[in-house]
């Protein structure tokens, strides 16, 4: 869902040339330096993070962010607060296991992907294939991947500003299940979309398609996707066991919850400031979208105390 924070520039007023004339640049300018100059921003993610913490759609968490956000803006003197009801999907994790059986029988750390299906009661075994990529997969020779556990192993993420690593290290996640279920494969590895060598798996969700089966998915902790591709370079066949027990329970009521600050001149007209208020499930939410949340309450909280408020809602 939104934490929807409706707010706007004091002006918006361009020439034709498209530049903002002098005095809503300056006011910009003084938005900026009074933000930068606070630490409020930082309460509201601590605050989000250490009275609700993780908020999965659906779950108490979710519920709970709605009444605190709820609170927040109430106290902030917004014009008008108001929860949106919305339907939002409820899935929940359950637990996850998984080690290599075949050739040097050792357990691993991961977590299954966001919305994936449950395996067999008392977890799935088969062999594992490797492969770096969705293309890798997709140039398999015929029958190869049938049976088989598909591990997407791209490397570790590579770490840059625009956001490329982790474009490419989660195209697996989203597409690899569906991609490789429609190959007859019966459940997908992937290396955690991360760029920590630490033993803690990650989470994201993974989108399955209509017209092939839905397979379990899980994501190693890079340390175990290294153990595990270690292996796979040392034997002609690896082994492996993974056991998921999450569950689809359909959906659930969620809410948007709105802030409002009323525009002076042209009230019907709206500049929307937004994040998401849920998270997953393993943290507290704080950089995915916690610190969103705080930058857009935030911002319009400074906003809500101009002098002169904004011509637009």
């Amino acid at each position: 869902m939104i934490l929807g924070l409706l707010s706007a520039s004091p002006s918006l007023a361009q020439d034709s040339a498209g530049a903002f004339d002098p005095e809503t640049l300056a006011t910009a300018e003084a938005l900026r330096a009074r933000a930068l100059q606070s630490s409020r921003a930082f309460e509201w993610v601590e605050s989000l993070t250490v009275e609700v913490g993780p908020r999965l759609a659906g779950s108490p968490g979710d519920r709970a962010s709605v009444v605190w956000a709820k609170a927040k803006l109430q106290e902030l003197g917004f014009d008008r607060v108001a929860a949106e009801p919305v339907t939002v999907p409820h899935w929940v994790r359950g637990d996850a296991r998984g080690e290599i059986l075949a050739p040097f029988p050792q357990p691993v750390v991961l977590t299954a992907l966001g919305g994936s299906v449950a395996t067999p009661k008392g977890g799935l075994v088969a062999e594992v294939i490797h492969v770096a990529d969705l293309e890798a997969l997709e140039a398999l020779p015929e029958g190869a991947a049938r049976g088989k556990i598909v591990f997407f192993d791209g490397g570790l993420m590579e770490r840059a500003r625009d956001g490329r690593g982790y474009r490419s290290a989660a195209a697996p996640r989203r597409r690899g299940p569906a991609a490789a279920a429609a190959l007859g494969a019966v459940g997908v590895l992937i290396r955690s979309a991360g760029t920590s060598t630490h033993r803690f798996a990650h989470t994201g969700g993974t989108r399955y398609a209509e017209d092939v089966p839905k397979i379990p998915a899980a994501a190693l902790a890079n340390a175990d996707a290294d153990l595990l591709s270690a292996q796979i370079a040392r034997a002609e066949a690896v082994r492996f066991r993974l056991e998921l027990s999450p569950e689809d329970l359909g959906t659930a009521e969620s809410a948007n919850v709105i802030g409002e600050i009323r525009g002076r001149e042209l009230p019907e007209e709206i500049v929307l400031l937004g994040a998401h208020l849920d998270s997953w499930d393993l943290g507290t939410g704080a950089v995915d979208d916690g610190s969103g949340v705080a930058i857009v309450m935030e911002a319009a909280r400074l906003i809500g105390e101009l002098e002169t408020p904004p011509r637009r809602t």
